[in-house]
């Protein structure tokens, strides 16, 4: 059963909530779980921030889905390869074949490493500073190496004044 929440009039929050850890990592607390973000973008083009942990696989499908509305999913925007970030990649681009992917090359060098599909042919890269619109919304790349691991980035939506910060300034 799908579970989202509506940001903004075309951003929906399409991420999972998991409440069965009782360690984050094996090492930090969450008596209350812990969130894993993956945001939807409709506008003329439709465009997902990250997926999810495979430990809620099932509802983070369901809800982008649901959010998608029988529109087709044309990028899958990847900040960050860690697993709770990245770990339903190769499944969801396995369901969205036509989706491309907006990465950073560190982002594509790491798919090639974590997943046994080639998903090269599908990806446009992206480097500091450069601007993608996907109509409406103008986002542009900020590159954060090292806010957690080497290939971390963060998107901005100038038409919002949304910061997508992948790893940075989470909490449990």
């Amino acid at each position: 059963m799908h579970c989202t929440r509506k940001v903004q009039d075309d951003l929906i929050w399409v991420g999972a909530d998991d409440r069965r850890l009782p360690f984050f990592e094996g090492v930090y607390g969450v008596p209350d779980g812990v969130s894993y973000n993956s945001y939807l973008l409709l506008d003329e083009k439709t465009v997902l921030f990250d997926t999810c942990d495979k430990a809620v696989y099932e509802v983070f499908f369901e809800n982008v889905a649901y959010a998608l509305g029988g529109r087709k999913l044309d990028y899958l925007l990847i900040s960050h390869m860690e697993p709770d970030h990245a770990a339903t990649i190769e499944s969801l681009l396995l369901r969205y074949p036509e989706a491309r992917i907006l990465c950073n090359a560190k982002v594509k060098t790491m798919l090639a490493q974590f997943f046994a599909a080639d998903f090269s042919a599908r990806i446009d890269l992206v480097k500091e500073g450069d601007a993608f619109s996907s109509g409406r919304h103008e986002l542009t790349f900020v590159m954060a190496p090292m806010v957690h691991w080497p290939e971390v980035m963060m998107t901005y939506d100038k038409t919002d004044k949304i910061l997508f910060t992948a790893d940075a300034f989470g909490t449990f």
